[in-house]
């Protein structure tokens, strides 16, 4: 205001009054809302907002999907009694109490409502590690060469199974 003064004045100008504000004219009030969000703070410095979803029932997901009629229709269940996989063969080899006992069903039952997304990108360590036994691995002996391809393909199947499980989950919570 002072400098508009000071300016106006030095230009030979008159300082000219503000309008006051005519009864019908009352300044509107600015109404502001604020949304919740939960937000969590990861140790990694990133926010997550909306991380609760609803959990998914696989099951009714399979229903939709036709999954089980999807594997009928190609033969799956034969084509894998013809390699040897039956499943009496699964209950001789005690496969199933295995698997119970060492917790594996709770771990796919977990893995089953966990964001897909990060389940993609847990295997971006196991791609890098591939391409470093790669590398960094001296293929000069028979020997040498043998662990850095066995390395990189073990790391390979773990990058290739992380990154397809990722996007079959996706498919497998989509509504």
């Amino acid at each position: 205001m002072a400098a508009t003064m000071l300016t106006s004045q030095f230009l030979g100008a008159r300082p000219q009054a503000r309008p006051q504000a005519r009864p019908s004219q009352r300044a509107s009030r600015a109404v502001t809302v604020m949304v919740q969000k939960k937000v969590g703070f990861f140790t990694s410095g990133y926010f997550l907002e909306d991380s609760e979803q609803p959990a998914v029932n696989i099951f009714k997901r399979v229903e939709q999907k036709k999954l089980l009629s999807s594997v009928e229709k190609l033969g799956l269940l034969s084509k894998a009694e013809k390699a040897g996989l039956s499943l009496s063969k699964i209950e001789k080899l005690g496969l199933l109490s295995t698997a119970e006992r060492l917790g594996l069903l709770s771990l796919a039952d977990e893995l089953l409502v966990t964001d897909p997304g990060k389940v993609s990108s847990a295997s971006i360590p196991f791609f890098v590690g591939a391409v470093l036994s790669l590398v960094l691995i001296p293929q000069d002996n028979l020997a040498e060469t043998l662990l850095a391809y066995t390395l990189a393909l073990v790391f390979g199947g773990a990058f290739a199974a992380l990154f397809v499980g990722g996007f079959v989950l996706k498919a497998l919570q989509d509504e």
